[in-house]
């Protein structure tokens, strides 16, 4: 009998191990789920919230004319300071009243709704899309560049991760706080991290860039870079992607 019961709390605590086991590789393996899921909830609510804001007319807002003097600034100095790591990380101007976003960027075709943080800060990116310092912020004015960093999936998040779906003519848009702004995909290439002169401004031009790591799961030691341009309904030209 003494046996049997020594057996019986043996077997027993094989079983709680078990089951503390399981709970702990379920645990694991859902993980990235829910903090996917926590993330697009924080993400649509702060959206949800931008939306609630009372709009001010841009011309009425100083933070309008704020933007465009900054955007005025950065192209007519060449984007000088667009040089290393730090530069693209600050923020191109300060929000107030504990604003954390710019707007925006919903883009169908990656099945991605994610709120615009300005500044491409380790935080940001962390938290989502982000508008690189010391290029244009999303007016939808001329001789601006737009470039939004977001990481190619983080912690089980997506972003990114999908934007080898983007194709020539598929449609990004960008809410800001104003108006909303719609551009088309114009062309794709794959670059150095270092190839700062491939984002530029272009002269004459309403852009929006989307940047990220590339290739997926191979340590991203490239940067997939997507342009778009305003889409004023004009026939898109089929461009090779270049790999």
């Amino acid at each position: 009998d003494v046996e049997s019961r020594g057996l019986g709390d043996v077997y027993k605590r094989q079983n709680i191990l078990s089951i503390i086991l399981i709970g702990i590789g379920t645990f694991l393996f859902l993980s990235p789920v829910f903090s996917a899921y926590k993330q697009q909830k924080n993400a649509d609510q702060e959206i949800e919230a931008f939306e609630k804001e009372k709009k001010i007319s841009k011309e009425k807002d100083p933070l309008y004319k704020e933007a465009i003097q900054y955007n005025q600034k950065i192209y007519t100095e060449g984007q000088k300071n667009l040089k290393d790591v730090w530069s693209y990380r600050t923020s191109p101007i300060e929000l107030k009243d504990s604003k954390s976003n710019f707007g925006y960027i919903r883009i169908k075709k990656m099945d991605v709704k994610l709120p615009l943080y300005l500044g491409a800060s380790l935080e940001n990116m962390r938290k989502g899309a982000a508008i690189m310092g010391e290029t244009s912020l999303p007016l939808g004015t001329k001789n601006s560049n737009c470039v939004i960093a977001a990481h190619r999936g983080y912690e089980g998040i997506p972003y990114f991760r999908e934007i080898e779906r983007l194709k020539v003519g598929d449609r990004v848009i960008i809410k800001n706080p104003w108006e909303r702004l719609d551009y088309r995909v114009t062309k794709i290439k794959v670059i150095d991290p270092y190839d700062m002169d491939k984002i530029l401004i272009q002269k004459g031009k309403d852009m929006v860039t989307l940047l990220t790591c590339h290739p997926y799961r191979g340590h991203g030691r490239y940067r997939y870079v997507v342009y778009c341009m305003r889409n004023h309904g004009q026939k898109i030209r089929k461009q090779k992607e270049d790999r």
